[in-house]
């Protein structure tokens, strides 16, 4: 197999697993490998170690880039921001961006990040607003939901003085 061919074959069973939600440790059970060599004998599909540091950080990467370039032409733009906490008892922020391209009602989730410090509201706020900047949206967004959580509350309407609308779900 050439190397353009390898890189596409890899490429593809990435985006299998991306968009499909599967596990990484797909790629190592003995039933996905003995499909792949039913498919396609000389390919030798990339292992778990290989999609973590190599695979999906690549595809991370250009589908971030691809958003980022999208959202260069969006004027308006809205957030939900939802605080939760694993079983572990692991805390993260998910940042979810809602906007209108070319007609269409788009939502994206921008970002998932686990939240080391402490919850108070204006350590949420600097989450949100790091993610916003990454993506360079943080003066596009005119309004905002979030779960009815305190720190939630104080984090939107401390930091966001722009946002026209602030609403609170349970």
């Amino acid at each position: 197999m050439t190397e353009a061919r390898i890189n596409e074959c890899h490429r593809a069973v990435t985006k299998f697993l991306v968009k499909g939600l599967h596990p990484f440790a797909t790629v190592d059970a003995s039933a996905f490998r003995e499909m792949i060599k039913t498919l396609n004998p000389k390919y030798y599909a990339p292992n778990r170690e290989s999609l973590t540091n190599h695979l999906i950080p690549a595809w991370y990467g250009v589908e971030k880039s691809n958003l980022i370039t999208e959202l260069k032409h969006v004027t308006h733009a809205a957030i939900t921001a939802d605080g939760w906490t694993s079983f572990s008892q692991d805390h993260y922020l998910t940042v979810t961006l809602h906007y209108v391209r070319e007609g269409q009602s788009k939502e994206k989730v921008l970002q998932t990040r686990a939240v080391y410090k402490a919850q108070t509201g204006i350590a949420v706020a600097e989450e949100i607003e790091g993610i916003l900047e990454e993506f360079r949206v943080k003066e596009k967004v005119v309004a905002a939901t979030v779960d009815n959580a305190a720190n939630m509350d104080v984090a939107v309407k401390t930091k966001y003085h722009q946002v026209y609308m602030f609403c609170a779900h349970t």
